[in-house]
């Protein structure tokens, strides 16, 4: 691989990190947002309507003038996503990106990045340990000492509770719930996701009941 092939994988591809700290590289908002597209030879004037779209997108345009580092987790967060999408990447890597976040900054981030994909149609590979996370996408890969040992639709995936467990890794709750409560023979779905699908669920059951008294 040339530093030609380098230089293009970056240019077509961004990524955000876990810690947002560790990306955030101006002492302004706006000047750290217009870094990128500085490196990248963008001409001022486009990049300036850059950081003004990107700011807007993360709705973080009102802080422009303020310094990054006095910005909660997630305003922190949304900001280097910003950076990452004045670059304009065709694909954006997110890396734990909501891990070090409180519940409120975890959902500011997930809105952002799922409005990315569906309503942009910028390809999303989340790396998360958060399983509520990984319900919300399309594909899920589950990885395991640099071995693909799952692959498909969540609901596919999430079926699969043995195998999730000797990875290390959780089952959403829902899924849980309902796969213990077939396990003691009630008709219930085993790969329900959301709490949403679980109630659904239950209430059919509560239904059927009813009908057979």
């Amino acid at each position: 691989m040339t530093d030609d092939d380098l230089f293009e994988i970056r240019r077509r591809v961004g990524m955000v990190f876990q810690n947002p700290d560790n990306q955030l590289v101006a002492t302004i908002v706006e000047e750290d947002v217009a870094f990128g597209p500085e490196n990248l030879g963008v001409p001022p004037k486009e990049i300036r309507q850059r950081v003004d779209d990107a700011l807007d997108f993360v709705k973080m345009k009102k802080f422009a003038r303020h310094s990054p580092h006095q910005l909660s987790g997630g305003q922190k967060q949304r900001v280097a996503i910003a950076g990452i999408l004045a670059c304009k990447p065709e694909i954006i890597v997110f890396d734990e990106s909501t891990a070090m976040l409180d519940p409120l900054g975890r959902a500011e981030v997930m809105s952002t990045i799922e409005t990315l994909n569906k309503k942009y149609g910028t390809t999303v590979v989340l790396i998360t340990h958060y399983m509520e996370e990984a319900c919300r996408a399309g594909r899920v890969v589950v990885i395991d000492s640099g071995k693909k040992i799952l692959d498909g639709t969540p609901k596919e995936v999430f079926e699969q509770t043995q195998i999730l467990r000797e990875a290390g890794l959780d089952v959403p709750q829902t899924t849980l719930l309902l796969q213990e409560l077939a396990d003691l023979g009630y008709n219930l779905p085993r790969n329900a996701l959301t709490p949403e699908e679980g109630a659904e669920a239950l209430a059919k059951i509560l239904s059927e009941k009813d009908e057979t008294k």
